[in-house]
């Protein structure tokens, strides 16, 4: 329902659509967020399962899998607190996104019961 401010030739929105679209808005961000964390565990998988070369040209095979020699020059090149950063790093990504996309649904769902009880309110 939207109602025309006297001196706007636009329609004003009413406040329960201004809060549904902060909250879909809201939503949208929390997707963002989960879509960075995900995408820094693909790049974390495929660091994983991907076989790689040293700078001196030495093919290593991927960390997970059984041929891998622990040679020094593959150790080096591709090291284990790397990958662990890049899952460190989704962590506060994932959290964050989950929150804030929890938040604006929460928000969407409540916004009619909110618009009932302010309309409660001006009746009484």
């Amino acid at each position: 329902m939207t109602t025309r401010h006297p001196r706007h030739p636009r329609p004003v929105p009413s406040p329960v659509e201004t809060l549904r679209a902060r909250a879909v808005r809201t939503q949208g961000w929390g997707l963002g967020l989960l879509t960075v964390a995900a995408l820094l565990w693909v790049w974390c998988a495929v660091l994983l399962l991907t076989p790689y070369e040293t700078a001196a040209g030495n093919g290593c095979g991927t960390l997970l899998a059984d041929e891998y020699h622990h040679d020094e020059d593959c150790y080096e090149s591709r090291d284990w607190p790397e990958l662990l950063g890049l899952l460190a790093t989704s962590v506060p990504f994932a959290v964050a996104g989950a929150m804030v996309h929890t938040r604006g649904a929460l928000t969407d769902r409540l916004a009619p019961l909110l618009a009932d009880l302010d309309e409660d309110r001006t009746e009484a």
